[in-house]
């Protein structure tokens, strides 16, 4: 191995630096295990502080080093030396060095021992085993999720049937209106209306000398007859079909569409009921005929 490792530093010096006059760098490095070297570069010499001056000045400076190689090197085969080694001054002031150590060594190899290696493989085996069984829960954890998911999807797809099913009913609850009459129906009436015209033709026929006054009698009999014809209430029975739903109860039914558990068991089986089943209910509306 063969490497070159820069360095640059800086040195203040207390006063002006007019001229180096000698300058020398010296190493004190020394690997301190088989990838790290330690110590220090001493740079020392002396200047004048104006080129003018006859009188020169001592300088000696320490830089501290610490390097971290990345390969391991032999200890028989390794060594650090100066490579090269420039310097120059900076604004009459400070002293600016560049360095380049040069690194040389065998890299070493380490054999692992045997008993090393058959526990890396041991510990190999074990990771494959965990490696395997970590696959296997995996796949599980997959396959549960995919099951969730179909799940999921058959429930929502179940709602909007079951969404779909109670519109439905919902339209198949218009009500059925059956018209009959409950007091007195219309052919009562005309019976009615027949007799009481039929007597007041045996009267106009036997008085045929019949005076205003009388004429103008039976036509208020009359007018009486029809205007009772026509302001006769006619009641008819109204039903409704409403299908069971979850959670519906008889007493709920009774009072939406007031009605009586009575009228209710007559069109229906009370006993047998269920989701879904189909209630006849009797209503009653009054019509004006």
């Amino acid at each position: 191995m063969r490497k070159i490792i820069s360095i640059e530093k800086e040195i203040a010096f207390k006063t002006m630096i007019g001229e180096i006059t000698s300058i020398a760098l010296e190493q004190e490095l020394a690997f301190i295990n088989d990838n790290e070297i330690e110590g220090n570069l001493i740079v020392s010499g002396t200047y004048k502080m104006t080129e003018a001056s006859a009188i020169e000045e001592e300088f000696s400076y320490k830089i501290p080093v610490e390097i971290m190689l990345t390969t391991s090197l032999e200890e028989a085969k390794r060594n650090v030396t100066i490579n090269n080694f420039t310097y120059k001054v900076v604004n009459e002031e400070a002293l600016e060095l560049n360095i380049e150590l040069l690194i040389e060594g065998l890299e070493k190899i380490e054999i692992p021992d045997q008993e090393e290696s058959d526990e890396e493989e041991i510990v190999s085996d074990e990771e494959c085993e965990e490696k395997k069984e970590k696959e296997k829960k995996n796949i599980e954890l997959e396959t549960f999720k995919d099951e969730k998911e179909e799940k999921k999807e058959e429930t929502e797809n179940r709602n909007i049937e079951s969404k779909t099913i109670r519109e439905d009913l919902d339209d198949e609850e218009e009500k059925i209106e059956v018209l009959e009459s409950s007091n007195q129906t219309q052919d009562d009436l005309l019976n009615s209306l027949d007799i009481n015209l039929g007597g007041e033709e045996k009267v106009l026929k036997e008085n045929t000398n019949t005076t205003t006054k009388e004429k103008q009698d039976n036509n208020e009999v009359m007018d009486s007859i029809f205007s009772a014809f026509a302001n006769t209430k006619e009641t008819y029975a109204t039903y409704s079909i409403y299908i069971l739903r979850e959670n519906d109860n008889i007493d709920d039914v009774i009072q939406k569409y007031k009605t009586t558990r009575e009228a209710l068991h007559e069109n229906n089986d009370l006993d047998n009921l269920k989701v879904g089943s189909k209630l006849i209910i009797p209503t009653s509306v009054e019509t004006d005929e």
